[in-house]
């Protein structure tokens, strides 16, 4: 476990704010007008979240948020049946809710702990830095060649697959390569919702189909490092990194990528 950080501490509490916003909401909402209107609010509101964690289960295919969706989905139900509830004990269908929901927090926050609903990006930037020494030249605006590999279409393709699906990058696909975005806790919204339409500014390492990888460090990442580390071997560290990872997935060994990731020692909030 690497106990020397090179970046600078961050934590996403999202997974935990948005509930408490929506309680927030619902109490505003209720006190001004009534404890049906703030039901009601509530089953909105996190109908909106569900339908965004099923969003990203189809922009990732990771299974988890499909859970996430259907406790999100039994809190709405909740809240539009709520009101009902109110006037009538006991009310099974709002006992029968909340028993879904019950269950599938335990379930959610199991996958969270565990990390299996966490983006890796800020482990994958570490893992890129640990063997990178500081130096008096900082950034440059420049993609770097890495290598070259001797994948095929398919076994990048496959790759790519493995990679949403483990959080680790949001991928682009070119007509001749594609490209692996590094997607850091707290910062997936713009990917999940389609608003960035390519990785311009954006940490990235590419494979393209004749076997050529390169790499770019991003200056909002760079920065995010304690100190100023020699930009081209970080970049040649992240391209050899996903090199490495890509090799073990060929190999059938995906599995040992998900316990370098989980080695970096990194809560389940960064």
């Amino acid at each position: 476990m690497y106990t020397i950080r090179k970046l600078k501490p961050e934590r996403s509490y999202g997974m935990i704010l948005l509930p408490i916003g929506a309680l927030a909401v619902m109490a505003a909402v209720g006190a001004f007008f009534g404890l049906a209107a703030a039901f009601i609010t509530g089953g909105v509101l996190f109908l909106l979240y569900a339908a965004y964690s099923f969003l990203t289960y189809l922009r990732t295919g990771n299974p988890g948020f499909v859970v996430v969706s259907l406790f999100q989905f039994s809190a709405s139900l909740m809240g539009f049946n709520g009101p009902a509830g109110t006037a009538q004990r006991p009310y099974p269908p709002l006992v029968f809710f909340a028993a879904c929901m019950a269950f599938f927090a335990v379930w959610m926050i199991l996958l969270a702990v565990t990390k299996r609903i966490k983006w890796r990006g800020r482990e994958i930037l570490e893992l890129a830095a640990a063997s990178v020494e500081h130096t008096q030249n900082g950034f440059t605006a420049r993609p770097l060649p890495v290598g070259k590999t001797d994948f095929n279409e398919r076994q990048i393709l496959e790759f790519a697959v493995f990679a949403r699906k483990h959080l680790m990058a949001a991928t682009y696909v070119d007509k001749d390569r594609i490209v692996f975005v590094p997607v850091r806790e707290g910062h997936e919204l713009p990917f999940i919702l389609g608003l960035k339409g390519d990785y311009i500014g954006e940490t990235w390492v590419s494979f393209d189909f004749e076997g050529n990888v390169s790499a770019n460090v991003a200056q909002r990442d760079y920065l995010e490092y304690r100190e100023a580390l020699s930009f081209d071997k970080l970049c040649e560290s992240l391209g050899n990194l996903f090199i490495e990872f890509a090799e073990l997935v060929r190999r059938g060994e995906g599995v040992r990528v998900i316990d370098r990731l989980d080695a970096v020692g990194y809560s389940f909030l960064s």
